[in-house]
């Protein structure tokens, strides 16, 4: 025998939460996700240079310039590996850094421009 209480439902049938959700969703404002891209030495400081700043030597260094000519190739590299992660490097979520913001550092990476790159904790950089 089984005692069974039946509580009156105080909730909102679900068609009228749906609408509510659907109203809500409406009002809020949308994301800016390309006015918040980081800068890309931002980026590499704070998502790369942990590992891959010279003084950290865990991770190779990636800073350095390639030939024009094999951009694409060391962009799709890079950002295969960024997304999908390879030996001990993890994967990186857009979370943690935007398709913009990769699309941006893997241009400085190849470019040559992050040669001087900001290292992650500027104390260590001096030695």
């Amino acid at each position: 025998m089984q005692n069974t209480t039946t509580v009156p439902s105080r909730h909102l049938p679900s068609r009228t939460l749906g609408a509510l959700a659907l109203a809500g969703a409406l009002l809020l404002p949308p994301v800016a996700h390309a006015s918040e891209a980081r800068e890309p030495s931002e980026a590499y400081r704070q998502v790369c240079a942990h590992c891959h700043a010279p003084d950290k030597a865990v991770g190779p260094e990636i800073t350095i310039a390639f030939p024009e000519a094999a951009w694409e190739a060391r962009g799709n590299y890079i950002r295969n590996t960024v997304r999908h992660g390879r030996a001990a490097m993890p994967a990186f979520r857009a979370a943690k850094i935007s398709d913009p913001e990769l699309e941006a550092l893997i241009q400085a990476l190849v470019s040559g421009e992050l040669d001087d790159a900001p290292v992650a904790d500027a104390s260590n950089s001096e030695e």
